[in-house]
Formats: C-alpha cells, structure tokens, sequence
C-alpha cells in the first residue's frame, strides 16, 4: 500500500469515528452493517444514483458498481427504520499515485409527505416526526390555516434536519342560512318567513282562487344550508271560490288527498329525497352512471308540478361522477425550465412553455404564467409559462477602447489636413448693378469681380418693368 493511500485511509477512519460517536449506537451499526468506509480505486463509470433506496439497498448497489460508501449523517431518534431512505449522494474522488480513489457520502432522509389541505397544527406534527423542520409563510399564520402549497413537493427526497417551507392560506367561512320550514303556512306568514331568515321570497301559484292560499311544496326544502340572500320559491295552493247552493244532502265521496310533485331535476339525490319526503310522497332512485361523487338527478318521474295522491312513487333517474382533485398552480416566476417542470409535476398539472426568441444565450427562466400561483386548478391542468433569458451586457473594457480608438481618428484627421495645404481661393460671386430707369433698348450696367458675360434685357409687361438677369457660364 503507497503513502498516499494510507494517508486518505487514515483521514477516511477519522471521519468515520466522528460520525459514528456523534450519531449513537444506532447509526454505528447501521454504518457499520451496510458501508465499509474505505476508499477505493475510481471505475471508470460514473457512480450510479442512490437516492430514494434503503441504505442497505443503496450500498449493495454502489458496491456491484465497484464504490465504496460513508454515512454522512445520522437518522433521527424516533424515526422508523423503514421510512429512512437514502437523500442525497455525493461522490468524494482524491488523486493518487497508483490511481484516482474515490468513496461515496450518503445522506439519509425521508420522503416527503403530501401537507396540501392539512392544517397547520397537523402539517408541524407530521413534519417533526419525520426528523425535519418546518418553515411557514405568512411566518404569523394560526394553527388552523391550511396548507396550499409546499416546497419540496411531496414524493421529494429531505436529508434529515433540513427545513421544509410551507404556504398556507386563511380558511374563509361560508355565511350559510337554513330554510326555515314554509309548508303548510299561508303565503303571507311564508313571505315573513323567508325575509327574517335573511333570503329572498318568490312564490310560484299551482291553483288560483280564495286567498290567502298556502305553501304545498318549497325550494329549497327546510333545514337546507344555502348562502344568505339565496332565493326560495313557494308553490301555493289557493281555494276555489264557490257559491253557495242548495243540493240535497247525499253522502260525499271518500276524500282523496291529492299533492303537487316537487321539482327536483338537477339537485343532489338526497335533497331530492328530502323534498318528496316533504311532500308526503315516496322516492326511489335508478343509478344510471355510478361514479364517487354525490348523485345528481338527471330526469324524474312523474314530472314536477302534477298532482299525485300522497303516497305515489316518484322515481328519479342519478348519475354520479368521479369527484375532481384540485391542487394550488406553485409559484414558478424567475424558476428555470427544469425547476418550473419539476415543480409542475409534483402536483400532477402540465407544463407548456414558451421560448422567447434571442440571441443572447443566458439561461432561460420563467416571466409569466397562467393560471397564476396559488390558484386551485383540477389535476391535469395545463400552465403556460412564457421562458425568456437575462439580457445582454457590454464588456466593461469594451467603452474605454472606443474612446480611445475615436481620439486616435481625431488626430490622424488633422494631420492630414495639416499636409495638404491651404484651401484654395474662392472667388466671390461678380455683382451687377443697374443705374437709372430701364427703357426698352437702353440700359446702364456697372459689372465688378470675376469676368462674366453679362446680358440685360427691358421690357414692359402690364405696366411694370421687370430687369432679367441672364448669366452665362464663364467661358
């Protein structure tokens, strides 16, 4: 064995020794089961990814691939064993004479629970008994808020003692009112009714005549939570007006007591139920779609509005559909591609970016999205994010350079000039003159400068006399 392999075996044991009496007898034996913590030749392939196995798993598989392993750290007390995977990985390569050694450090965690639509009093307790921290925002939020985001995602890797941050949002109490019970009060008492309980009255008449008529059926049917300010329809039923005769006296028919059939098309089954209890008929139900979700009355028979003896069936046809997740779109604003996907994954949407077009070549991230962040979407929910890169600087020598290069042009500009000479001489345009009164045939010409062929012609034209001048070329 060379020098130089027993120094780093050395330097390996030590730091084994300081995890080992640091972390208890717990993690010396586990360390002790699993890694060998000696250092060892480099492959020459890559070390193969370890994070999410067992520790005894992960050291078989860094073993088959010729590594050798070290604990980095210690699983925390109370933890089970068998929640404790591996984390994180990082692969230790020293130089040697004989050769590159290398030993893989493993850091032990968990995987991280799914908090979203937990309170914050139960996200704390299922974060701390998995061994981690946890960090709020708002930081002054209640115990009762609930969680509508959290970083990582679930189904992620945290090395034991690391912080996880989580979002959490104000719970909004529905302002809910019942609907007090109208059957059989006149229509007058069940317009009272209704407007004391803070909802809007409306009445639908089934049968004119004799007022004041009374409620037969309602909607929605008493004892139901609707938000205040909801409206309630009142089927009334008003008397005939008869006149009174004189029939001889014959024994009457058995009376036969005769109710409307509710509207309950498009309501859940069992407040259908509860409307044609109420109006003293019977229910029953026919499932045409199963699903999970709360049945929803598609046709009923007989239709709403007829009247039927009291105790008639009425059937109704349901249909239930598989109830939707919604999930909160995370925050991905200045995030790369790769950060936006992962994220966008962990909460099972999809991810649709926009690339920017530039030639600058920084590294793309996000500037906008749609849905925003912290929206509540159903899975499998598209977001479109639009990338686009840091923009481009000059070189900070690139200003002086120019500056420099324009004074050098400035001074080899007037030393040229300098070497060609003076300019030459400009003669001065001639100046023509015209003394006395212009008459056709006959004029005075005073001419100075330069020669120039000089022609002046008078004429009269409407009574104005006009001097052309004619210069021609100097010849």
């Amino acid at each position: 064995m060379s020098t130089y392999r027993a120094k780093y075996l050395i330097a390996a044991a030590a730091l084994a020794a300081a995890t080992l009496l640091s972390g208890g007898i717990t993690a010396a034996g586990v360390s002790q089961a699993t890694c060998t913590d000696d250092w060892a030749l480099t492959p020459s392939d890559p070390a193969p990814a370890v994070r999410g196995q067992s520790l005894a798993m992960a050291a078989a598989t860094l073993q088959a691939a010729g590594y050798n392993c070290t604990v980095a750290n210690v699983k925390t007390a109370g933890v089970d064993e068998q929640a404790v995977v591996v984390a994180a990985q990082q692969t230790r390569t020293e130089s040697d004479p004989d050769g590159g050694i290398s030993l893989v450090a493993l850091s032990l965690g968990v995987v991280m629970p799914d908090l979203t639509g937990k309170t914050l009093r139960v996200a704390e307790e299922t974060v701390t008994q998995l061994g981690l921290l946890v960090r709020t925002s708002p930081s002054d939020a209640a115990a009762d808020w609930t969680v509508r985001q959290q970083r990582p995602g679930a189904g992620g890797y945290v090395v034991f003692g690391r912080a996880v941050t989580v979002i959490l949002a104000e719970p909004v109490q529905p302002d809910l009112v019942p609907v007090p019970n109208l059957i059989e009060h006149t229509e007058t008492n069940a317009a009272a009714m209704v407007k004391a309980a803070g909802l809007v009255y409306a009445q639908r008449i089934l049968k004119d005549g004799k007022r004041p008529g009374r409620v037969v059926s309602q909607q929605p049917q008493p004892g139901e939570l609707v938000d205040r300010g909801t409206k309630v329809t009142a089927d009334i039923r008003r008397a005939p007006i008869t006149t009174p005769t004189t029939t001889p006296t014959t024994t009457p028919p058995p009376v036969v007591v005769r109710t409307v059939v509710p509207d309950v098309v498009g309501r859940l089954e069992s407040t259908a139920q509860q409307a044609i209890g109420a109006a003293r008929l019977k229910f029953r139900s026919r499932v045409v779609r199963p699903g999970n979700a709360p049945g929803i009355v598609l046709n009923q028979s007989p239709r709403a509005g007829t009247e039927a003896e009291v105790g008639t069936v009425v059937t109704v046809d349901v249909t239930r559909a598989p109830k939707p997740k919604l999930v909160p779109v995370p925050d991905l604003l200045d995030r790369s591609e790769a950060e936006a996907r992962g994220a966008i994954e962990d909460v099972e949407l999809i991810l649709e970016p926009i690339r920017g077009s530039d030639a600058s070549g920084g590294e793309r991230h996000v500037v906008s999205q749609q849905p925003r962040a912290g929206e509540l979407v159903p899975t499998g929910t598209t977001v479109t994010v639009r990338l686009a890169a840091d923009e481009w600087t000059w070189p900070s020598w690139l200003v002086p350079l120019l500056l420099v290069t324009a004074a050098v042009a400035v001074g080899a500009a007037g030393a040229f000039q300098h070497r060609r000479g003076p300019k030459p001489r400009i003669d001065p345009m001639p100046q023509v003159r015209a003394e006395g009164r212009l008459t056709p045939g006959a004029s005075r010409i005073h001419e100075s400068g330069p020669a120039h062929r000089i022609r002046v012609e008078a004429r009269l034209d409407r009574g104005r006399q006009y001097l052309q001048e004619k210069t021609d070329e100097h010849q």
